[in-house]
């Protein structure tokens, strides 16, 4: 589920501050937004770049968000997300600091939603490019509260060092006891308005696991010698209490290319799976 409401019931959205726009009056059938992330620094890499973990994050909310727009009086939840990171920026000054998000609705049916995400740095180089599709769903207490159109607004971040921390803090990841496993616990900073955990946080979990994997060590912290270059994320059901596990197991490579399988499970909720992803993680080193 893809949550968009009050800045204060939202954690991640205090921790990543992006600010969203829309484009045109807000009466538009097909919405057209667009984001800009600030990239503080605690959620870049030692290179300045920021990682397919939260680069996803940043796509699915203002995906989310913008396809609920098109949804409304109802609202959705992402089913799948495929996002492709642009092979020019993923070494150099190209497509660090600062990103821009543009995102435009291609379709509105009667119980779906099909959305493209396309980010940029500031120069305009391409980072990423991201396709995503949501199911039409009534939420129990209506959508979101929204002024149309939707402006930019300060969000007012808790005094609590942990929006300050680097992800793997934020997000309560930890590393399992072998390579291509990780733990994320759940807090309510990481959920939605609905009470689940964010969409977001599902891929910071199984990406963490993938590149794990492919390094050949327990770790959940970033890696700028490897990254995850092209992800499909199938969500299957939503995470409620955790702690949510996510297990990488490899389906072959071709030189620093990796092709990684990730499960992502409710222990808490007699293991569900709540998500099936596969990523492409390539050795920079």
């Amino acid at each position: 589920m893809s949550g968009f409401g009050n800045p204060t019931e939202i954690g991640v959205a205090q921790y990543l501050l992006m600010m969203i726009e829309e484009i045109g009056d807000g009466t538009a059938v097909l919405p057209h937004t667009r984001g800009h992330f600030p990239g503080t620094p605690n959620t870049l890499d030692d290179n300045g770049r920021l990682g397919t973990d939260l680069l996803t994050c940043i796509i699915d909310s203002i995906g989310g968000m913008t396809s609920g727009l098109a949804s409304l009086p109802n609202w959705i939840v992402t089913t799948n997300l495929m996002v492709r990171r642009a092979p020019d920026a993923l070494i150099g000054e190209s497509g660090t600091g600062p990103l821009v998000l543009d995102t435009q609705v291609l379709r509105r049916g009667r119980s779906s939603v099909v959305t493209r995400v396309d980010v940029h740095d500031l120069e305009g180089v391409a980072v990423a490019s991201s396709w995503m599709s949501c199911a039409i769903l009534t939420p129990e207490n209506g959508p979101p509260p929204f002024n149309r159109p939707v402006k930019p607004f300060e969000r007012e971040v808790p005094d609590n060092p942990i929006f300050s921390a680097p992800p793997h803090e934020f997000f309560n990841l930890s590393a399992g006891e072998q390579p291509g496993v990780a733990h994320l616990a759940i807090e309510q900073r990481l959920r939605n308005p609905w009470g689940i955990l964010h969409g977001g946080s599902s891929a910071v979990v199984l990406d963490a696991a993938a590149r794990s994997l492919v390094l050949g060590r327990s770790t959940v912290d970033a890696t700028p010698e490897a990254i995850v270059t092209d992800l499909a994320v199938h969500y299957l059901s939503p995470g409620r209490v955790g702690p949510i596990l996510a297990v990488a197991t490899s389906a072959g490579h071709r030189g620093p290319d990796h092709l990684v399988r990730v499960e992502v499970r409710d222990q808490g909720a007699d293991h569900r799976l709540m998500a099936l992803a596969m990523s492409t993680v390539r050795r920079l080193d």
